[in-house]
């Protein structure tokens, strides 16, 4: 079927109503966001001096004027939760934000066209941002469709500005505008899946440990926490939780040492901006993130051993 046709609930301006108001196509969609009603523009452009203006609240009130949509699900339309969900529809979502404009516009083009499972690229109200729709297979539970958003974001995390709250599948989209919007018409499939390191559970079991350790293993989990460190703008105390926990983790699996990868951590604590603030405080949620990692070993994706 053309991914064009999905059909999805749209919804009005009060974010607490939870009763759709109808159905609205994927096309159609687009189509509302490449070719706004001139009110809805000149509403676009008061969100936009709200932003720039760094006026939060006023920012909110005005995109509560606009209809949100729930792109993910097929729900049983008496309500917008987990509980509610009936499908899926085979598309997720990805979103970056608090980004300059010049270098959302950037971004949108060059997702678009590096990544062909990208269905569409299109800037948030804002122009601050940048929205996606990816095409995934039509999973049938709230789990799966997670782990395929923590595959993509095993590979995204690192752009500027990437929101994790799209895990959430029926978290409400609301209407934007871009005369520039990209699509296609023959996006292939996101199949790879991953986990979020937060929701690691303990471990159970024995793990064999590793006849050798290759010095390229070592070289792409510090590449992977460097880069980590360096998405760094803002929320420094979840990377260095996230960060640590993976690292914690790798040691588990015999990687490399504990000592080894809290010093290297400790040094990127030390060089990072944004956390000089309270190095003491970021370190220590690091030790407990290890600790607490260390449970939970993980084998590198591609370590066929």
């Amino acid at each position: 079927m053309n991914y064009l046709n999905t059909v999805f609930n749209y919804y009005p301006a009060n974010i607490e109503s939870t009763r759709p108001l109808g159905k609205v196509t994927l096309k159609d969609y687009l189509y509302a966001i490449k070719h706004p009603k001139e009110k809805i523009v000149e509403l676009f452009k008061d969100i936009e001096e709200a932003s720039l203006a760094k006026n939060k609240k006023l920012k909110d009130e005005l995109k509560s004027k606009l209809y949100y949509f729930l792109p993910c699900v097929e729900t049983d339309n008496l309500g917008r939760s987990y509980e509610n969900v009936t499908g899926f529809t085979g598309l997720m979502i990805a979103d970056m934000d608090n980004l300059e404009p010049e270098f959302a516009k950037e971004l949108k083009e060059y997702l678009f066209y590096t990544y062909p499972f990208v269905i569409a690229s299109f800037l948030s109200a804002s122009k601050k941002g940048v929205k996606i729709i990816i095409k995934i297979p039509k999973v049938d539970s709230i789990h799966k469709f997670k782990s395929l958003f923590y595959g993509l974001m095993s590979e995204w995390q690192y752009y500027s500005g990437m929101d994790f709250t799209p895990k959430n599948s029926v978290l409400a989209n609301y209407l934007t505008y871009d005369k520039e919007l990209l699509y296609r018409l023959d996006a292939t499939e996101w199949t790879k899946e991953g986990i979020q390191i937060d929701e690691f559970k303990v471990f159970e079991g024995e793990i064999e440990p590793l006849e050798e350790v290759l010095e390229e293993d070592i070289k792409k989990i510090k590449l992977i926490i460097t880069r980590m460190f360096a998405s760094i703008v803002d929320a420094g105390h979840v990377t260095v939780r996230s960060a640590s926990l993976f690292a914690g983790g790798v040691v588990a699996y015999g990687y490399l040492g504990y000592d080894e990868i809290k010093d290297f951590i400790f040094d990127l604590i030390d060089e990072t901006p944004y956390l000089q603030s309270k190095p003491k405080t970021y370190k220590t949620t690091c030790v407990q993130m290890l600790n607490k990692g260390m449970t939970s070993p993980i084998k590198l994706q591609d370590d066929e051993r």
